[in-house]
């Protein structure tokens, strides 16, 4: 058992008591493994005191590597490049299904450790006005760049970001896992409709400048799979907005080129406090499934799916996910369970949305000062956005919702539409919502 202090905004620090495993790596035993093309069958691993610790393994199947992480607390310090055709597996689910609130017995579990994070609310984050250089964000955005045939399994992961930079304010990633693509969000200062078709493939910040920073190569990926992970719970703050965590879980760039990238599942992921979203497919995202699935403390939307004006977001499936506590890190200034920020098909079904409930009903309809430009903080379980972040529904869209749940947290009760409803969209959307009457 070892204490913490968290920085925080007040002058006082929080403490926070936490048990973790024995064993402690630096980020150079493991990191060269992955990031690699070799697979070794048995790599001994050297502990921060200097003894061998334990032992990562590797098995070549079916053109794969397949590694295998003991338990213990592994440092990462960058986005590291996880290559086409590799695995990455921990020593032991995480999660319980019965309850995915409890933490699990930390000696069982490999744990990857943040030892660096975002706490300046002014660090240049998004290459807006070309604020980056190549290669600065990945050192921003600490986890796991996922390429094609791809998987990570049974691990913990806790982050460092204490706040959301003002440069993220339009959100262009910072995922404990994300994909190759554009490191700026795309425009987004408007409708989808008014961004030229001619400027629709190619980098640009959320204001149109044009910029050529990537992640990875920039390009889509296909065949990626995120399982029995838990993300930013090995820390307890008892204050969430003060916490330490990560900007997003998932997040799915934008590609440079317009291509695709395919075939994404995520599977009971736990995350337990974001600065940003929870899930995000952002971009030409298609054939692609999130569930049983449990996101709390966000500063923004939950489960997104942010096709924006990209050529054909489709074929998108959330499925029996529960999500709380949508934008409490950022004080219920934006955020729902569930939003929509155009697409061409896209499926919601089995949602448990726990939500506050004194949610500022005077936002309605046009926003106030504590939940600017519109109802969009805490308002409903799920909006449908076609006004701003450059959204798109094509000609022939479907965006379905069924089988959902809406309740307050603080009782479990359900939330009903004399109260606020299930769903809103924008005024004159070109979305075709479906749900049941």
């Amino acid at each position: 058992m070892f204490r913490l202090l968290l920085a925080s905004s007040v002058s006082t620090a929080l403490s926070v008591r936490v048990i973790v495993p024995n064993a402690e790596y630096n980020s150079a035993e493991w990191k060269t493994l992955i990031t690699g093309n070799s697979c070794p069958e048995s790599t001994k691993v050297t502990t921060k005191s200097g003894v061998v610790g334990g032992v990562i393994s590797c098995e070549s199947r079916d053109g794969t590597r397949n590694f295998k992480f003991p338990s213990g607390l592994f440092d990462i310090d960058e986005q590291v490049a996880v290559p086409a055709n590799t695995a990455i597996e921990g020593n032991a689910n995480p999660n319980n299904p019965s309850d995915k609130t409890i933490k699990p017995n930390p000696s069982t579990q490999t744990f990857f450790i943040a030892t660096t994070g975002v706490t300046d609310p002014n660090a240049a984050y998004c290459g807006t006005n070309n604020n980056l250089q190549q290669g600065d964000a990945q050192k921003l955005r600490v986890g796991f760049l996922l390429h094609s045939n791809t998987l990570v399994k049974n691990i913990n992961y806790q982050g460092k970001d204490t706040t959301r930079p003002y440069d993220n304010g339009s959100l262009c990633g910072g995922g404990v896992f994300e994909t190759p693509g554009c490191v700026s969000p795309g425009f987004g200062d408007g409708n989808g409709w008014q961004w030229p078709e001619e400027k629709r493939i190619g980098c640009y910040d959320h204001a149109g400048g044009h910029n050529d920073l990537i992640i990875g190569d920039g390009k889509g990926v296909e065949n990626v799979v995120i399982e029995n992970v838990r993300l930013n719970n090995l820390l307890s703050p008892s204050e969430v907005k003060q916490g330490q965590g990560s900007q997003v879980a998932v997040w799915v760039a934008q590609t440079q080129d317009g291509s695709a990238t395919k075939n994404v599942r995520v599977t009971n992921l736990v995350g337990m406090l974001f600065r940003g979203d929870g899930i995000n497919f952002h971009g030409n995202v298609q054939d692609s499934i999130v569930e049983d699935c449990h996101i709390e403390n966000t500063g923004d939307d939950i489960y997104a799916v942010w096709g924006g004006y990209a050529s054909n977001s489709s074929n998108l499936l959330f499925r029996n996910n529960v999500g709380k506590s949508a934008g409490v890190t950022r004080g219920y200034g934006y955020g729902v369970c569930i939003a929509v920020y155009g697409t061409m098909s896209a499926e919601f079904s089995g949602t448990k949305c726990y939500d506050r409930r004194n949610w500022n009903s005077a936002q309605d309809p046009s926003g106030n000062n504590a939940c600017k430009n519109g109802p969009y903080c805490n308002s409903c379980m799920a909006y449908v956005h076609d006004n701003w972040f450059g959204a798109i529904y094509p000609e022939g869209n479907t965006v379905h919702f069924h089988d959902n749940e809406y309740f307050y947290m603080d009782d479990g009760s359900a939330i009903l539409a004399s109260d606020r409803p299930q769903i809103r969209h924008d005024r004159n959307s070109g979305a075709n919502i479906v749900s049941p009457a």
